[in-house]
């Protein structure tokens, strides 16, 4: 498989399925070919990507290089009491792993879609259960000497839908903790997650997740969207989901339309409440 492509359509790479082409898309398989790409193309800029469940590539496409982990970073696997997991596996297959070995803590994961490595680096959560409960050790390779590194938990701040790490790192494999438990009580877990999300956010349609992050412990995302009347309005077949309204549905073709939302209601929330909304959606590419 050619694991550099020219010229290539990124829309099959976001759950909005939108976007132009990128100019490089590169998809090494191991930890060598990734740091042997950057380090000989080290004037590219780049973006390194998942699944593309909270990622907006605008119509235009992008100049930078899109980096998307290949097969060789999906294994996961037990070694001296500690799960060894590839940053491009799914969160849910990490989920369902945990289930078949009985090893409890991981039910969250199933509700929560993404590869590994992006979880990580958003500190990603639901249910009251985020990636800090769980981890252990991160590694990766440094964008400073592009060389092998891993960091313990300890060396790690984690926020609210935010990771810190000490030095610039492109995060290869993530190390988890095990507590063991109960298969049926995990799997009563999960089910009970799994309906909770089913009832309160959209299922089967085109988005990118939560739009926003929630402001602060008092302010929700979804609340001040809804105050502001934000809720109620389109830019082409751009609109915020019925069902929950931190969520955009993408009906039509464009990202800017998507993105039009966004700044839209950033800037009513700003004007009628004095609140900055953050966006968890990152958006990618030429304006």
């Amino acid at each position: 498989m050619n694991k550099l492509k020219l010229n290539y359509n990124l829309s099959k790479n976001s759950w909005f399925g939108l976007g132009g082409n990128a100019r490089k898309f590169f998809t090494p398989d191991n930890e060598q070919e990734l740091a042997d790409y950057i380090l000989k193309n080290n004037s590219e800029k780049y973006y390194m990507i998942g699944s593309g469940s909270n990622i907006l590539f605008r119509d235009k496409g992008c100049k930078e290089t899109i980096i998307k982990l290949g097969r060789g970073f999906r294994s996961i696997e037990i070694k001296n009491n500690k799960i060894i997991c590839g940053a491009a596996v799914l969160k849910n297959q990490l989920s369902i792993f945990a289930l078949d070995n009985e090893i409890t803590n991981y039910e969250f994961l199933s509700c929560i879609p993404g590869t590994i490595g992006g979880g990580i680096i958003m500190n990603a959560g639901c249910f009251g259960y985020e990636f800090k409960d769980i981890v252990d050790e991160v590694k990766g390779i440094s964008k400073k000497n592009f060389k092998l590194i891993s960091y313990n938990k300890s060396d790690i701040k984690f926020l609210y839908r935010k990771t810190i790490f000490p030095d610039d790192l492109l995060i290869t494999k993530v190390i988890f903790n095990i507590n063991f438990g109960s298969s049926e009580k995990i799997r009563e877990k999960i089910e009970i997650f799994k309906k909770k999300k089913e009832t309160a956010q959209p299922s089967r349609i085109r988005t990118g997740g939560s739009t926003f992050k929630n402001p602060d412990s008092k302010n929700k995302a979804w609340e001040l969207i809804q105050k502001s009347g934000c809720d109620k309005v389109n830019f082409g077949s751009a609109k915020f989901s019925k069902i929950h309204c931190n969520f955009i549905e993408n009906q039509g073709n464009s990202s800017a339309d998507i993105e039009k939302l966004i700044n839209f209601t950033i800037d009513e929330v700003k004007k009628k409440f004095n609140i900055i909304l953050e966006p968890e959606i990152k958006i990618i590419g030429e304006k």
